[in-house]
């Protein structure tokens, strides 16, 4: 379900997203913020894949039906291989996102984003949405790499001040996400599944926002 892209709406409006940036960053703080930011991205993955995936049950007949054990076996090894690829897939975006702020952290007027995940390009109905997802993604990884902090939520409080300034991005994401999943779903009808999978996504996605903006602004 995901797509790669290198789609020129990526280099548009991202002098008008980071104008504000005070200056040029040092780089080893940086990739110390990069990896804090990351790291709190992939816990979030990992947290969707619980809600998309079912994870396999042992009952008690398996341990007198060897055959039933092996299955159980099997299932529970694609179970974790289906998690770890969908982390991955998850992150590829935020991966880009960020490497966007990072290029303009160091850079601060650079207006044209390079390195933007290699492969086909995106179907027409997505392109839009999907630049406008990742600037909007970028320009919020930005404010939490220009704050000052040593873990994700000293860098959020930093950058936001209030849970209702961080609660005004983090809804701005949310709509971004939907508007491309919105434009994806049509493409993807033919798959059985896929509509229950985006909608667990997205409702899970808003509620583990919203619960990490009240837990760091309690």
């Amino acid at each position: 379900m995901t797509f790669h892209a290198k789609s020129p709406d990526l280099r548009q409006n991202t002098h008008a997203l980071f104008s504000g940036l005070p200056h040029v960053m040092d780089m080893k703080d940086l990739n110390q913020k990069r990896e804090i930011i990351l790291r709190h991205e992939l816990a979030f993955a990992d947290e969707i894949g619980s809600a998309v995936f079912e994870k396999p049950k042992v009952s008690y007949w398996m341990v007198f039906i060897p055959i039933l054990f092996l299955y159980f076996l099997y299932r529970m090894q694609k179970f974790k291989n289906d998690r770890i690829k969908f982390n991955e897939e998850f992150m590829t975006s935020r991966r880009l996102a960020m490497e966007n702020a990072i290029d303009v952290a160091e850079q601060r007027g650079k207006t044209e984003t390079e390195g933007v995940v290699p492969g086909s390009t995106l179907p027409l109905p997505l392109q839009k949405p999907y630049a406008s997802w990742i600037e909007t993604l970028s320009s919020h990884y930005l404010n939490l790499l220009a704050a000052n902090g040593d873990d994700f939520e000293s860098l959020v409080r930093a950058a936001y001040r209030s849970r209702d300034n961080y609660m005004l991005t983090l809804e701005m994401i949310n709509n971004a996400e939907k508007d491309f999943y919105t434009a994806l779903k049509p493409l993807m009808a033919q798959i059985e599944g896929t509509a229950g999978i985006i909608t667990t996504i997205e409702s899970q996605s808003r509620r583990l926002r919203h619960e990490t903006a009240c837990r760091i602004f309690n």
